[in-house]
């Protein structure tokens, strides 16, 4: 699918639906970029702090049931820790995000249903004009547990692993401008270097890297896109589009990744969540990757909003 030219996307996903910073001093499940430090309520000179849990799960059983079904069981967890730090016109942040889920159908072994480690940090000092800043991001993308291709095995059809702790990790810096006209809508440009990290070579091909490689930088272009709003009372809608273009490539190669999330709190304890991620990484595949989820469970603030 090497149609992903970036103008006609970003185009497209403008006007197709609003993006969201997704931030866990919300009531969402995931911390996917920065949080905003005007959230936190803060003093300058003083930190403002968030933390999230999360757990999510479903159970079906069934005895002698005449219409049919499969015993199935799956939990999901994850935890959003959120910083923030204000001095004059500069401005810290950080936001850590980690989901784990494994599920199992019938007498089958259990599997990963999903799994993210992902660290996002970010300076900013705000101009004049305090819609603008320029900005220095340091973020880390990885993952706990390994992966396997195809994820439930028929009969004795061996599995394969296709990925697994740091295997692969993507560290990424981004040095740019950030525009932010109001607390709802954020957007960031600027030079990047990403570092591709793949500790298990067995797996190198399988992310771009050739046969015993497992360390690849780049020097590119990053463009990101975000929107959160509250479209209703205890229903936030958010999301976030971000680009890699690699200067030794040609556009159509940019790397994408499109995330919308719809979470709601039905009460202080109990939440739900839906989220939809799209993928586009022709180191990987020329196929778009699709991840969609929906979970409702037990969620509490242990502080912070």
């Amino acid at each position: 699918m090497r149609i992903f030219f970036l103008p006609v996307l970003l185009a497209v996903v403008l006007f197709a639906a609003p993006l969201a910073l997704a931030t866990e001093n919300r009531n969402g499940t995931t911390l996917w970029l920065q949080p905003d430090p005007e959230e936190f309520d803060i003093d300058p000179y003083e930190w403002g702090f968030g933390l999230r849990m999360s757990l999510t799960g479903s159970q079906a059983a069934y005895r002698n049931w005449s219409q049919g079904g499969v015993d199935n069981i799956s939990l999901l967890g994850s935890v959003g820790f959120s910083a923030a730090f204000e001095m004059d016109r500069y401005l810290f942040t950080h936001s850590t995000a980690l989901r784990y889920g494994q599920s199992r159908l019938g007498d089958g072994d259990f599997i990963k249903s999903d799994d993210i480690i992902r660290l996002r940090n970010q300076l900013r000092r705000r101009f004049a004009d305090e819609r603008f800043s320029a900005i220095f991001n340091v973020n880390l993308d990885t993952q706990f547990d390994k992966g396997y291709d195809p994820p439930i095995p028929e009969d004795d059809e061996p599995r394969v692993v296709i990925s697994r702790f740091f295997a692969p990790a993507y560290i990424s810096q981004v040095l740019g401008l950030s525009y932010n006209p109001d607390r709802y809508f954020r957007s960031e440009a600027g030079v990047a270097m990403r570092q591709t990290i793949v500790h298990d070579t067995d797996l190198s091909p399988r992310f771009g890297l050739d046969p015993g490689d497992n360390f690849r930088n780049e020097a590119g272009i990053s463009l990101l896109i975000g929107y959160e709003r509250q479209v209703m009372e205890n229903i936030f809608y958010s999301g976030f589009a971000e680009t890699f273009t690699n200067v030794n490539k040609s556009i159509s190669s940019t790397d994408v990744l499109i995330v919308n999330e719809l979470s709601g709190q039905i009460n202080r304890y109990i939440s739900t969540n839906f989220e939809l991620a799209l993928v586009y990484d022709d180191d990987i595949t020329d196929e778009l990757q699709v991840k969609q989820i929906i979970s409702v469970g037990f969620s509490y603030n242990f502080f912070g909003n």
